[in-house]
Order: C-alpha cells, then structure tokens, then sequence
C-alpha cells in the first residue's frame, strides 16, 4: 500500500505543474495561431502548420530582446506610458502588473505579509487572504480603527480576487506560508498544507535519495 501511495504522490507531482503548464501554452498558442492565420493566408495564399507555434516563440523571443536592451526598455516604457494614459485600460493594467510581480516575484519583494483567516463575503464564511499592508491612515482615522490592507485571491485564478480593508482584531492570522497558502487556494482545497508538507517532504527524500545515488556510483567508479 505504502509502494502505490509513493508512486501516486510522485506522479502527481510531475504532472500537476506539467500539466498547468502545457495548458497555459497550448491556450496561448493557439489564440496567436487563431489570430494570425487568416491575415497570413490571405496574404501569402498559404495556410501554414504550426504557425500559432511559430509565431508563440517568435514573440516570446522578440519581447526578451527588447526587454534587455536599452532601445526595447525605452519602447516597452513608451507603450507602458500610452496604455496608462488610457482610463479603464490604465487600471487594468496596472492591477494585472501588480498582481502579477505578486505572484511572481513575490519572495523578492515580500508583497504578502502573512496568511489570515477572515470572515468574508459575510459572517460565517471563512475565506484565505493576504496582507499586503496596513491600511492608509487617512482611513484609519476615519473609522477610528487599526486595519489591515488585505488581498483575498480567487479559485481557481489567484491574479483576480478582492482587495478589502479588515479590523485587524477581525483577523485570523494562520502559521502558513504563502506558498502553501497560494496552492491551496489555486487547487480549490485539493493541495492541503498537510499534503503540501508531505509532498515536499517525499520530493526532498526522492531527491536526498537520488544524490546519494549518485555518490555510491561515483565512490564505485
């Protein structure tokens, strides 16, 4: 039984990410392909394999070399300047933007503080959030209480969601990391931190183990 609760553990989490991530290309490919295929067709005469593919990388590529250079930092500035200036589109894109250096980079820049527990949309419901600051004081003074600036994410899209300002005394603050905290929200319950914590902890073991492995066979060698 033992043997089959480690191989179900091990595939899952190989395929999980794997499959999240092949997802997520294969939607965005064929959206690019969806787009371009009839322009090129009719321009070429030719209806191209694989062109959503091309054109994916192609783009991807184009957008880092603009991204390091100095030439491509002044236009990627520019159409950033443009798209801000426009008002609904401005507070879309900058939301996503924060969102997404949240999510990505968020060991770098520590936007989530700590992982609470609060009661929300109403009383009686519990829901997952996310300090990210204590609230302006300008607030805090008009309804003379200490509250905290808290980002409740969405299931299973965390880069949507609600940003809300709770009494801090209404707080459940949980001895969670973030991480765990992102995955059990992302999985809809599913990625418990009981079985986050046992599946990092085998993934260290199958790893520890592979090193070993490695060592015996280079100390017999």
């Amino acid at each position: 039984m033992k043997k089959f609760r480690k191989l179900f553990l091990t595939g899952l989490s190989i395929l999980i990410p794997l499959v999240v991530t092949v997802t997520i290309i294969v939607w965005f490919v064929f959206k690019v392909d969806a787009l371009f295929r009839k322009p090129v067709q009719a321009v070429t005469g030719k209806s191209f394999m694989g062109l959503g593919l091309i054109l994916t990388l192609l783009l991807i590529f184009v957008t880092g070399f603009l991204a390091t250079n100095y030439i491509g930092k002044r236009i990627i500035t520019n159409t950033e300047n443009a798209i801000l200036k426009v008002p609904v589109v401005s507070v879309l894109y900058t939301s996503i933007k924060q969102l997404r250096d949240t999510l990505f980079y968020q060991k770098k820049r520590k936007a989530f503080k700590s992982v609470v527990l609060l009661e929300y949309p109403s009383k009686g419901i519990f829901t997952i959030g996310f300090i990210t600051a204590s609230a302006p004081a300008a607030i805090e003074g008009v309804v003379k209480k200490k509250l905290k600036s808290v980002f409740v994410p969405t299931t299973p899209n965390p880069t949507s969601g609600m940003y809300v300002m709770i009494p801090e005394n209404d707080l459940i603050y949980l001895n969670m990391p973030v991480d765990t905290a992102i995955k059990l929200v992302v999985s809809g319950g599913i990625l418990s931190p009981d079985f986050c914590g046992k599946l990092n902890a085998y993934e260290n073991k199958l790893m520890n183990d592979h090193m070993n492995q490695k060592e015996g066979d280079y100390n017999d060698g």
